[in-house]
């Protein structure tokens, strides 16, 4: 008979690993494959599915998804879209939604161990993958947006603060308070995995590295005192940093790190101008190429422009144009309100802006009570407090930079890596949940 968590397992990771790989060998190993794109995601996700209702047992999850059904729908309603279109759309939530569900049968099942152990040792081989694919892709693209590792083109962002965090993690489980330089030099091949987030041009690396170093610390009052005293070090290590990442991008300091360059590339140099153009492109007044390339409206534009483009939809700010805005346009037709607003829901999406324009301000508020709910049991690890820490810069450094939630691994490891210190297994009754270390 086979075992069921074999079957279970051995189709979703292998879902897992299919996203988390497909980019890179359909652009590098095997173009053909690119054309199967759309059915590979359809496909992983159709698995995310199942496997997600079958473990939604726990009643915070429960409600999690039972309040979003509603929501979507209602909005769904409200914007006069069809059952196509939104269950097509509720594909970019398969993260938030049934992540945390999988992770907490895992963890809560008599296979906990087996898990834990199994699923560590694919964190460390993925960060060994990237260095591959990251170094690869430099050498054959530069510092670019192809620097996406093992995911392809366009998922620099996330590829770059997946390595963060999991190699944060992972050496949190080796790290031992005391001899700082003396811990990093025993644990020094996370520290060197690190290097491929200078390959590309991720400027949001920079904030990580500084949180990764200052959070191996313990949080007390002295640290505060060796944090002042360590200013001088901080700061060289920064600037040595900096001087690395120009040095590999070919970049000069004042196209990166000034503030004009900073406001041009968050806000955009004349906001008015590009929103313009835009919109002459999208009425093909004008091509691209006329504009000397893509014209992509910057991230805090995007969100700043959200209540004027919602108040042109039936759901308003409150409940958004409806689920799907980001989708279709291949198999799928784009909706009305993607089609009339595609000059601004196209490039650079801050998560903040892609659940506003879809689910409104009530959808945020899902969101919140989402990811507050998920990180507010305890944690007793030794870094658990440190570890969540990163998890909620991350978090808020997203919702303002891209939409790396809507990627299903990457919310599936962030989630997995937030829940592992608290969520364990009481012994005697064959998998009941608590929410402790076991």
């Amino acid at each position: 008979m086979v075992e069921k968590y074999k079957v279970f397992s051995g189709l979703f990771f292998g879902a897992m690993w299919a996203l988390l790989c497909f980019g890179f060998v359909a652009e590098e190993l095997i173009p053909p494959l690119a054309s199967a794109k759309s059915a590979v995601y359809l496909l992983c996700d159709f698995v995310f599915l199942v496997c997600g209702l079958y473990t939604l047992r726990n009643r915070r999850d429960i409600i999690v998804f039972g309040s979003f059904v509603v929501l979507g729908v209602v909005s769904a309603c409200l914007n006069h879209l069809g059952f196509v279109f939104t269950v097509n759309g509720a594909r970019d939530f398969f993260g938030l939604l049934f992540a945390a569900p999988i992770i907490r049968f895992m963890l809560t099942s008599r296979h906990r161990e087996r898990f834990i152990e199994s699923f560590d040792k694919q964190l460390y081989i993925f960060l060994w993958i990237q260095a591959f694919c990251m170094t690869e892709q430099f050498l054959r693209y530069g510092a670019n947006d192809h620097g996406g590792g093992s995911m392809g083109y366009g998922f620099s962002g996330i590829a770059s603060t997946s390595i963060y965090i999991i190699s944060f993690y992972l050496i949190s489980k080796k790290w031992k308070f005391g001899n700082y330089w003396g811990e990093l030099a025993k644990n020094k091949v996370y520290v060197f995995l690190l290097y491929p987030t200078f390959l590309n041009e991720t400027k949001i690396s920079f904030l990580f590295l500084l949180a990764y170093f200052l959070l191996l610390l313990k949080f007390e009052w002295k640290t505060v005192f060796k944090l002042l005293v360590s200013t001088p070090m901080i700061i060289v290590g920064m600037i040595g940093a900096g001087v690395a990442y120009l040095g590999i991008t070919g970049q000069a300091m004042e196209a990166v790190f000034s503030e004009e360059a900073m406001d041009a590339y968050m806000v955009g140099e004349d906001p008015d101008e590009l929103i313009e153009l835009a919109e002459l492109v999208q009425d093909e007044v004008y091509t691209e190429e006329d504009m000397g390339g893509s014209l992509d409206i910057p991230r805090f534009t995007k969100i700043v422009f959200v209540p004027e483009a919602l108040s042109y939809s039936s759901g308003g700010i409150l409940f958004g144009a409806g689920l799907g805005q980001f989708k279709g346009g291949t198999v799928i037709e784009m909706t009305k309100f993607a089609s009339e607003w595609q000059w601004l829901l196209s490039g650079s999406l801050p998560l903040l802006f892609s659940i506003l324009i879809q689910l409104g301000i009530i959808g945020f508020a899902w969101f919140v009570f989402n990811v507050v709910t998920l990180m507010a049991p305890r944690s007793t690890s030794p870094l658990g407090i440190n570890i969540k820490c990163f998890i909620w810069i991350i978090i808020l450094l997203i919702l303002l930079y891209n939409d790396s939630l809507r990627f299903f691994p990457f919310t599936f490891i962030l989630f997995y890596i937030a829940m592992r210190s608290y969520v364990g297994l009481r012994a005697d009754n064959g998998g009941e949940e608590k929410e402790a270390v076991s």
